[in-house]
């Protein structure tokens, strides 16, 4: 079986398995993102249905036509002598070899997901049943495992608990028992104070934004509710509890306005009592809590950070890589191979949109979106509108040079098309150097997610990040494995990412190698 098929079948299968594992309630390593867009749900056919659920199987359904096509059209695929010479010499370059063969490594633990991290457990083994809470998309309440509330099961205090008891029920956890966003578990209490009916820091002027709880006038230690807060008023998720901390129910807020509960009817929530607002402090690295790498100023755990960081930049960076050089390599063949007005408006495009400020357009569709309803989609969007324009520039340069070549006049003659010409023809020609940027492309996308997440323009707090990692660390110097982690593992990664650039770029070096004759 031909290269093409092979990667073919695996979009296939990777398609199905995702699309399969999502309707049959499973929660499988990474093949669960295509379905992880958090969006509204909408009426469709007179019944609710959340958006993610149809903009996943549209992925799924992309990707396996992707791989029908390849399957179907790549059994004629046989790779260049020349190319595989360029492979040859690039594996005799040992730095970027072995640079590139600890980037697969690291690709294949990323793929692992909630397997390496996350809070749910990977298997419980209660009264003689076994669940499987981390692979399935069901969440298991308190009282399923013997405890006394509906909330959901917090593994590491039950693989505590059932320590304690010996009765041979067991918990196994992830190496790092701990999600990458929110999810912590040292606690610093602040009071907020409340002015024209809008909850302040103390000392502050702007209304507060970020998670509080309310606590009982009568008893400071009794939390009644646990709301978000959004420009000092209820915007988002609440939770009610009753006089035993028994949970009650959920209720949602929206600019100050109740939209909707779970509560059992004529719950209400006390007109006395505290709002605090819970801050985590940084906790250095702990083997005892699996803190490997410590905590930060919120007290969510940086090694899953670290790991999430990695995997939104490898997803971001296949997304990015495709569409970017999709689009490039289409649009700088068509303007080499036509010219004409073709070329003209295209290189008129491409000067305007050279001179518009990236870091405005973010800023702007920022303030505008709110930053809570950013999707990774949307920044890497953005991205590729300002970056398909040099691959297009560099291919539009080669393909100019390339359709003067005997081979190409000698193809026009036997018949070939223009699609033929272009893109079995010329572009294998004129690749090199494009193929050249693809390790550097990386590299910069790395950095301008990192950038953008450290100055506050980028991703929510919902996608973990370097950058506000990063942030934290530069806010918080007297906790130094804050910054150093963040620092040591993106320039290990950049590092690893350049000596494998460089060997791309010694080895596809057209004074070397060259496929026309």
């Amino acid at each position: 079986m031909t290269f093409p098929r092979k990667l073919g079948l695996l979009l296939l299968l990777t398609a199905i398995g995702a699309a399969t594992a999502f309707e049959a309630g499973l929660a499988l390593p990474s093949l669960r993102w295509f379905f992880s867009f958090s969006v509204e749900p909408v009426t469709w056919f007179g019944e609710a249905r959340p958006i993610k659920n149809w903009a996943g199987h549209a992925m799924c359904l992309g990707l396996a036509l992707t791989g029908v096509l390849m399957i179907v059209l790549g059994g004629g695929f046989q790779w260049n002598p020349l190319t595989l010479r360029k492979f040859s010499r690039f594996r005799s370059i040992g730095r970027g070899w072995l640079s590139f063969r600890i980037l697969i490594l690291l690709l294949v633990l990323a793929l692992l997901d909630q397997v390496l991290v996350g809070k749910r457990a990977l298997a419980v083994k209660y009264e003689g049943k076994w669940f499987f809470p981390a692979f399935v998309q069901k969440i298991y309440g308190e009282r399923e495992f013997g405890g006394n509330d509906d909330q959901e099961t917090n593994y590491r205090e039950l693989h505590e608990r059932f320590a304690k008891e010996g009765k041979g029920n067991r918990v196994f956890l992830a190496p790092i028992p701990w999600d990458p966003t929110i999810d912590s578990d040292d606690v610093v209490q602040r009071p907020l104070m409340e002015i024209d009916g809008k909850l302040h820091r103390e000392g502050e002027a702007e209304p507060y934004n970020g998670q509080a709880v309310k606590f009982r006038a009568d008893a400071p230690t009794a939390k009644v509710v646990a709301s978000r807060f959004r420009k000092g008023v209820k915007d988002g998720n609440a939770s009610l509890y009753g006089d035993g901390q028994e949970f009650l129910g959920r209720e949602i807020w929206k600019e100050g306005v109740r939209v909707s509960t779970t509560a059992p009817e004529g719950t209400v929530e006390p007109p006395t009592g505290q709002w605090i607002e819970e801050i985590f402090p940084p906790a250095p690295p702990t083997m005892k809590d699996r803190h490997y790498l410590g905590t930060d100023s919120k007290g969510w755990d940086i090694a899953a950070q670290m790991f999430g960081g990695l995997q939104v930049i490898l997803k971001a960076s296949a997304f990015y890589l495709v569409l970017t050089y999709g689009i490039g390599i289409v649009l700088g063949g068509l303007s080499g191979y036509f010219g004409g007005w073709f070329d003209l408006v295209l290189q008129r495009l491409i000067e305007i949109l050279s001179n518009v400020p990236f870091l405005l357009v973010v800023m702007i569709i920022t303030a505008n979106l709110g930053r809570d309803n950013i999707e990774l989609t949307n920044i890497l969007l953005i991205y590729c509108i300002f970056s398909w324009m040099y691959v297009a520039t560099y291919l539009r340069t080669s393909t100019f040079k390339e359709k003067a070549r005997d081979y190409v006049a000698a193809a026009r003659v036997q018949g070939a098309g223009t699609v033929r010409v272009i893109f079995r023809h010329i572009l294998p020609n004129a690749l090199s150097p494009i193929v050249t940027l693809l390790p550097f492309s990386v590299a910069g996308l790395t950095t301008s997610l990192t950038a953008m997440d450290f100055l506050g323009f980028g991703l929510p707090d919902r996608y973990p990040s370097w950058g506000r990692v990063l942030d934290d660390g530069t806010s918080n110097l007297t906790s130094p494995w804050i910054v150093s982690s963040v620092f040591v593992v993106m320039v290990g990664l950049l590092i690893l990412v350049t000596f494998v650039g460089e060997a791309i770029r010694e080895a596809f070096d057209p004074k070397k190698f060259t496929t026309y004759r």
